[in-house]
């Protein structure tokens, strides 16, 4: 299996680049920050966050 996996400050162009690659490659795109944040701006527990990655 082929992975990447974007590190970088914020506003150095992650996003951008992610989703180019993924065009690119056709490997499956993931944002860690939606899979962390709830919608009411809270976090997820740390235990279900790495159980979702672990899914991923």
């Amino acid at each position: 299996m082929k992975k990447a996996i974007v590190i970088g400050c914020p506003g150095s162009g992650k996003t951008t680049f992610a989703e180019k690659l993924n065009k690119q490659t056709g490997l499956p795109l993931y944002y860690l920050d939606a899979i962390w944040h709830k919608p009411d701006k809270t976090h997820i527990s740390r235990e279900d966050f790495d159980k979702r990655i672990r899914n991923i």
